[in-house]
């Protein structure tokens, strides 16, 4: 059996694969362009449809697996042509929101395809039930998880109410499990040092074989099997995809990309990474100037365009010498590509980036977004160690503007008089920055509220007061009040705990 774990029809369809599988984020947005979802829809109809016949069967219950009206595998659909399945769970980005809590995934699903499969359907009881394949000896058992809120799915791991379906006769099957999920620590959440969430492998189900993670852009698999490393903590292997395209200008998305091909044959498997041609070229590199000889002249701002202008094409052309031809790429074209310098400015002035980038227009893919300055951080007085791990988790991507504002504005909750009194922080923040922020749901922020207050509603008409004063009465509820917050704060980082590394443990990030 060939699966190919990776968003690339055309990939599986040269290699002849058996299926694709999809661990997330086909879409960037929660709700996508009509030209993003025309193009996704004509992809999926070049490639997926045709006369090649399915060699893999179904035999599990299909109303058990998918999600859509019709409850079945679309190949099986006497109505389609389907000769390459593709099977998907959702991410983080194109995950169910809004109106009839439907995703991007849904649309594909009713046009029959894509097999939209691994939705919880109770998010405090998760059923991983598999989708079980058969093709000649070999039985696969593809189990999926779409994404789920790290917090809450790590407190679902940790009270042991995240269960496995397992097929009749369990050890004959190969078990495959996708799930989209932060693989690493993300830093810490505002002054209260609640570290964001994030899963870990000895978490996941142990019975599994194999685990294909996405959600991490990295892409980990360039040396086919060589590339994959055993870990102490379970007994399956994780494979890491990574992202087909650079989303962010970060170091983990320059490096080379790549999709998987994956050989299942009864209990034995093998993995090659088949490199993608047509990703458009990146390449980053961090400049101190501080560092720089001392017949460097950066005395004045046309000086150090000048300097920087020099590191930009030597980056320029790095990438043109490993870069595939025009013959050579995917789509018989060269892209501009996208560059990056890092530039530690301690001791220096900076230069205005826009300028910088008319120097790059028609050479560069982003002219206005090379330069990133940063400096030195200043020296703080001696902490605790704590305060020390803390501090450095915390979160220091300036290109991420939404946590870098969810920072700030978890600090200003915390501190001084305009701290929240009914509404966590936690709902907050999921109502501002994930609803509406992230899956443009104009009504998040409105219903969180009416949420809460009907729960804190029916949490004081269940007490009994006991005071008959009205001062009294009113204090009485004032104290009921912060110590449900303050439960539902710890509660909160708990969870956040949970997720993140153990006491003593250092975080790593991704």
């Amino acid at each position: 059996m060939h699966i190919v774990p990776s968003c690339s029809p055309p990939h599986a369809k040269s290699s002849q694969a058996d299926m694709v599988l999809l661990a997330g984020d086909i879409f960037h947005d929660n709700k996508p362009s009509r030209r993003a979802m025309q193009r996704a829809l004509e992809v999926m109809r070049d490639h997926c449809l045709g006369d090649r016949e399915v060699q893999i069967e179904v035999v599990s219950d299909p109303n058990t697996n998918f999600h859509n009206k019709y409850k079945t595998v679309n190949y099986e659909d006497p109505n389609y042509n389907v000769q390459l399945p593709v099977f998907a769970i959702h991410g983080n980005h194109d995950d169910p929101a809004g109106d009839g809590g439907l995703a991007p995934l849904d649309l594909l699903s009713s046009a029959n395809l894509v097999n939209y499969f691994g939705r919880a359907r109770d998010i405090e009881n998760i059923v991983l039930s598999p989708i079980l394949l058969k093709k000649g000896a070999t039985r696969l058992a593809l189990y999926g998880l779409g994404h789920v809120r790290d917090e809450r799915l790590s407190r679902c791991f940790e009270r042991k109410t995240v269960k496995v379906a397992k097929p009749q006769d369990s050890g004959s099957w190969f078990n495959i499990l996708a799930v989209h999920q932060n693989r690493h620590v993300r830093g810490v959440m505002g002054a209260q040092g609640i570290k964001k969430g994030y899963i870990k492998e000895a978490q996941l189900p142990s019975c599994m074989d194999l685990v294909i993670w996405g959600h991490e852009h990295e892409c980990q698999i360039g040396s086919g099997m060589n590339a994959l490393q055993g870990s102490s903590e379970n007994q399956f292997t994780v494979i890491q995809p990574g992202s087909t395209v650079a989303t962010s200008l970060v170091e983990g998305e320059a490096k080379p990309k790549h999709v998987a091909l994956l050989q299942v044959h009864r209990e034995q498997w093998k993995l090659d990474a088949l490199p993608l041609a047509s990703v458009r070229p990146f390449a980053i590199r961090d400049v101190c100037l501080e560092a720089q000889p001392d017949d460097t002249d950066l005395s004045s701002e046309e000086a150090m365009m000048d300097f920087l202008e020099e590191q930009a094409i030597e980056l320029i052309e790095e990438l043109a010498a490993r870069q595939v031809s025009a013959e050579e790429s995917a789509d018989g074209r060269t892209t501009l590509p996208l560059i990056r310098l890092r530039v530690d400015y301690t001791g220096f002035s900076t230069c205005n980036p826009q300028k910088f980038g008319q120097r790059f227009v028609s050479k560069v893919a982003n002219p206005g977004e090379i330069l990133l300055f940063q400096r030195k951080a200043k020296k703080q007085p001696a902490r605790s160690e704590a305060d020390s791990k803390s501090a450095a988790e915390a979160p220091t991507d300036r290109e991420d503007a939404s946590a870098h504002i969810q920072h700030i504005l978890t600090d200003f909750l915390h501190g001084g008089k305009e701290q929240l009194r009914l509404l966590s922080q936690q709902d907050l923040n999921t109502a501002v920055f994930e609803d509406y922020v992230g899956r443009d749901n104009k009504g998040a922020i409105a219903q969180a509220i009416l949420t809460t207050l009907t729960k804190t509603q029916e949490f004081l008409a269940k007490q009994s007061y006991g005071a008959v004063d009205r001062n009294a009465k009113e204090l009485a509820i004032e104290d009921m009040l912060f110590k449900r917050k303050a439960g539902s704060a710890k509660g909160a980082a708990a969870g956040g705990r949970a997720a993140g590394a153990p006491p003593g443990a250092g975080g790593g990030g991704g």
